[in-house]
């Protein structure tokens, strides 16, 4: 008796199985301004009533916001808010609800293409937001101006073509760059490099999981200039080019918040007063001329914690030059001023598993035209310190 019961259920669950086989979805999407358009395939499947769309901002918690009929097979989703990325899977209902289809994910906005950029290109309100999904190449300049937005899409590719150096200028717009480690971001140069320029930048820009290669300053040594704002970047890698001059990251006037990057070849540059909200955690800093330049200060200059937790390589000389020295301080005021270096680790490249642990394992540089400032030598990290840098891509530890 136990047997034929046995044999009975597997028959019912076979017929299950075979007779109300769910449909198989493939889901793609299209963006433009102020819509995200679903469309799918679908197998045959009878007693199909409907498609349920679903919608979320997180990968992993999607809530259902629309239904379509069995005869349709795209939805325009018009809810959407500027620079949100929303993920999308759409199920199939007859007898019961099949399983998702693929998950995609999208954002609106006005698309950049090609034949947007083969000139220098600026952003308009008109046509704000802007997105770059997939490749894009720039021929000339990138603007990004007050009350206008552009988002870079993750796993997306910018390249700049100018023969000379191109120039990302971010002057009051806002500029969000949002990668994955799944799916980074890259921007590089086939031309003669470009440098990145952000001057009161809108609050909320923010860069993650990008890498800039081929950096080069086009007016003066910065290649990187965040300049009275604030953004928030990490998880980065800036690269400078191979064959450009000793380049800086420079802060002049920011609170920018910027850790677990990489800066190669670019020596980190502090100027003038900063903003409370300053915090350079966690990065590492290689193949530079200058490991960490202070200057041109007026008031308020960096604060205990504000730069830790850092490794910073050290290739100066003896040679008198801010530019040649491991740390140096160009300063034009005559208030008294001690930058702390605690909780970092220095490293000479030639020494490379010794740390820099007191004030004569450094070559200095101070402008004798600042005689009141100097470095605090004291808590100077002793190992390399981990869990620091991008935690992507190749380094060099």
């Amino acid at each position: 008796m136990k047997r034929i019961v046995l044999l009975f259920l597997t028959s019912l669950m076979l017929f299950a199985i075979i007779g109300c086989k769910e449909p198989t979805i493939a889901l793609s999407s299209s963006g433009a301004k102020g819509t995200i358009t679903l469309s799918w395939e679908t197998s045959d499947a009878k007693n199909l009533t409907s498609y349920y769309i679903y919608r979320g901002t997180n990968p992993t918690s999607l809530s259902k916001i629309a239904t379509v009929a069995a005869s349709g097979n795209t939805y325009k989703d018009s809810a959407v808010a500027d620079g949100v990325l929303y993920y999308y899977h759409v199920t199939a209902f007859g007898k019961k609800e099949s399983q998702p289809s693929n998950q995609i994910c999208n954002m609106h906005g006005t698309r950049l293409t090609e034949a947007d950029t083969g000139a220098d290109f600026t952003t308009t309100v008109d046509d704000s937001p802007y997105v770059v999904e997939n490749k894009v190449s720039f021929a000339g300049d990138l603007d990004i101006l007050e009350n206008t937005q552009l988002y870079v899409m993750p796993g997306a590719k910018v390249v700049f073509e100018k023969a000379t150096a191109a120039s990302i200028y971010v002057e009051r717009g806002l500029f969000v760059i949002k990668g994955t480690k799944a799916n980074p971001i890259y921007f590089s140069s086939t031309g003669g490099g470009y440098e990145l320029r952000m001057v009161l930048a809108a609050e909320g820009s923010q860069f993650d999981y990008t890498e800039f290669r081929d950096l080069a300053g086009t007016s003066d040594t910065r290649s990187v200039t965040i300049s009275s704002c604030s953004p928030t970047i990490s998880r980065c890698r800036f690269i400078d080019r191979a064959d450009a001059n000793a380049t800086t990251a420079s802060l002049y006037s920011s609170g920018a918040n910027i850790t677990n990057c990489f800066f190669g070849g670019l020596d980190l540059k502090i100027e003038d007063s900063v903003v409370s909200t300053l915090n350079i955690e966690s990065n590492i800093f290689v193949d530079n001329g200058t490991a960490l330049m202070f200057g041109n200060y007026t008031t308020n200059p960096p604060e205990t914690g504000m730069i830790h937790n850092n490794a910073f390589e050290c290739n100066g000389t003896s040679v008198n030059n801010y530019y040649s020295a491991d740390l140096s301080i160009v300063s034009w005021t005559s208030a008294t001023t001690v930058f702390p270096l605690g909780g970092n680790y220095f490293f000479r490249s030639d020494i490379y598993n010794t740390a820099l642990t007191e004030q004569g394992d450094f070559f200095v540089y101070y402008d004798s035209l600042c005689p009141n400032q100097t470095f605090n030598f004291d808590d100077l990290l002793t190992t390399h310190p981990t869990g620091i840098g991008p935690g992507w891509g190749t380094l060099p530890f």
